[in-house]
């Protein structure tokens, strides 16, 4: 079963990926592996719940540098908790359609030699069985995008993927929402269709079939942007527990 929901009240995409299928009779632990948006906006509160209650220890942030340090990292700033600035650039505005733009991100970082993606799914592996939670601005593409390959080289089920990246959409309303009184991504979203802020299940579906069509899955993917077998051996282990 899927771990019991555990929201911050600061963050509005935030979640446990514990409890996804992952193959025969495995399923991902809880706890230990956690997605959300931004984490500037966290109260006292919510910061007591993810330090004291959650454990956590490792936050692995995917805002490109300017981003990151305008916006701010937010009152964890304050703790004991590894901090890893990963940036990822965002989809860029383009004729393209929607669904088609966030996948044509996802590809380009999948594709292009200079981005960080190897290096911060490396990082994720790494850290594997440490209470870590990956995030960006809205948590939907940066972090579907981070999120799905280690789903996918822990062995979790493509459905679960897709089910858990399309999650992010009831939450994107809220989102846009607090953006539009955020001016940085207030400005972003007036760039971009509205639609860009929406999850489209082509997008992780066209991911998933990159993956498998150009490297025979994630796991090809990750040796080819030199992640060692030892590492992708021992990542499914730490990450996933027997279901039951």
């Amino acid at each position: 079963m899927r771990a019991e929901p555990v929201s911050p009240a600061g963050t509005l995409n935030f979640r446990d990926l514990g409890g996804l299928p992952a193959g025969p009779g495995r399923r991902t632990r809880s706890g230990v592996l956690f997605r959300s948006d931004t984490l500037q906006a966290l109260s006292d509160a919510d910061v007591a719940l993810l330090v004291e209650e959650l454990g956590l220890e490792v936050v692995i942030d995917l805002r490109v540098g300017p981003e990151a340090i305008e916006e701010g990292r937010g009152p964890l700033v304050a703790h004991d908790v590894t901090y890893l600035n990963a940036p990822l650039r965002g989809a860029e505005p383009n004729d393209e359609p929607p669904d088609r733009q966030a996948l044509l991100f996802s590809l380009g970082h999948l594709e292009a030699p200079t981005s960080v993606l190897g290096s911060v799914v490396r990082a994720a592996a790494a850290f594997a069985g440490r209470p870590t939670v990956v995030h960006c601005a809205a948590g939907k593409d940066r972090t579907g995008l981070v999120v799905s390959l280690l789903l996918a080289l822990a062995g979790v089920d493509r459905e679960a993927i897709v089910a858990d990246y399309l999650a992010s959409g009831p939450n994107m309303a809220a989102v846009v929402e607090r953006f539009h009184t955020w001016p940085r991504y207030a400005a972003h979203m007036a760039s971009v269709a509205p639609e860009l802020y929406q999850a489209h299940e082509e997008t992780v579906r066209g991911l998933l079939d990159a993956l498998d069509e150009r490297y025979g899955g994630a796991r090809g993917w990750a040796r080819a942007r030199g992640l060692d077998d030892d590492l992708l051996d021992r990542f499914p282990a730490l990450l996933t527990e027997p279901a039951g």
